[in-house]
């Protein structure tokens, strides 16, 4: 009879040990999820400030269209105008050919400019596209590691389960 107490005192104080263990293992492994998440979370916001940041862009981007647009037509009215002054007044075709050469390198300065704060825009709007993208790969990696340590909880409590079972199974057959 004292062999078969001191048995079952082991036997529960094995399984105390255990129990403990696994618990700390658990809360340890908890505790990293909750970090993971928090990781998720910073990516998450990531992404919603650089697709606001593209949002930006392509805004800007719009903007310098309709800009190009209007210069061109108005380049384009101040030619025709020039063109129109030219043949009322031939006494004055060597002023008008000058004016119409001052407006034409005008019209191609504007679009030069105009086209080159649109190239602008589309390179920061490219920039902005790359790091949205860099910031989904983020959160996808971040996620498979949630993934990975919601698994590595699952393992951990199904071996507290297997431990808790057999420690019962010990003691059933040693006290009965």
């Amino acid at each position: 009879m004292i062999h078969l107490k001191i048995n079952y005192e082991a036997s529960l104080a094995i399984l105390e040990r255990e129990v403990e263990g696994e618990l700390l293992s658990i809360v340890a492994v908890a505790a990293a999820a909750a970090v993971a998440a928090a990781a998720v979370a910073v990516a998450v916001a990531e992404s919603v400030a650089v697709a606001v940041a593209l949002a930006v862009a392509v805004e800007v981007a719009a903007s310098v269209a309709v800009s190009v647009a209007v210069t061109v037509a108005v380049a384009t009215a101040a030619e025709a105008a020039a063109a129109a002054a030219v043949a009322v007044a031939l006494s004055v075709a060597t002023a008008a050919a000058a004016v119409a050469a001052a407006v034409a390198v005008a019209v191609a300065v504007a679009v030069a400019v105009a086209l080159s704060v649109a190239a602008a825009a589309l390179a920061a709007a490219v920039a902005a596209a790359a790091a949205m993208a860099a910031a989904v790969a983020e959160a996808v990696a971040v996620a498979a590691v949630a993934t990975a340590v919601a698994v590595a909880i699952a393992v951990r409590v199904a071996e507290a389960v297997a431990v808790a079972a057999f420690c019962f199974f010990v003691l059933e057959v040693f006290v009965v």
